[in-house]
């Protein structure tokens, strides 16, 4: 019997070239999460602590106190708004990256069920030939005796 030939898939390299860049865009796509995500907690801790110095200003305070607390607000509204700011920002940025990460899917994709179908037809037509070249070797046999 002869070796089977061996199964070759001639855009190896574009498939490799693809799935590379699909995992850049899958970790572009998880630091824009996380940078969004760093974003909104420090407005919840802005968040939090507006509340907690909006309860301080309740109770008989100097005047002196009064207008720091008020200052203190101002401030955290301030950084309120530049955070909410920098959210909608990094919101742009992660929908840029969730587009980039999905077009490098599919593209990565394209080539991966190709390359499935080549190898399947590959392996029926191995098996095709495997069979005949048993059909030669029975034929064969069968003349000798």
């Amino acid at each position: 019997l002869y070796p089977m030939k061996r199964f070759f898939f001639s855009l190896e390299k574009l498939l490799d070239l693809r799935s590379f860049r699909e995992k850049e865009t899958e970790l572009a796509l998880g630091k824009a999460v996380s940078y969004r995500d760093g974003l909104q907690l420090e407005l919840d801790e802005v968040a939090r602590k507006r509340v907690s110095s909006g309860r301080d200003r309740r109770g008989a305070l100097p005047i002196a106190d009064l207008l720091a607390i008020d200052r203190y607000i101002a401030r955290l509204d301030n950084e309120r708004d530049v955070l909410l700011e920098k959210i909608a920002e990094a919101e742009l940025l992660l929908e840029k990256a969730r587009a980039d990460y999905i077009k490098a899917n599919r593209e990565r994709q394209v080539l991966s069920k190709l390359k499935e179908k080549k190898t399947a037809q590959w392996k029926k037509e191995s098996l095709q030939d495997e069979a005949e070249v048993l059909d030669d070797i029975v034929n064969f046999k069968s003349r000798d005796v």
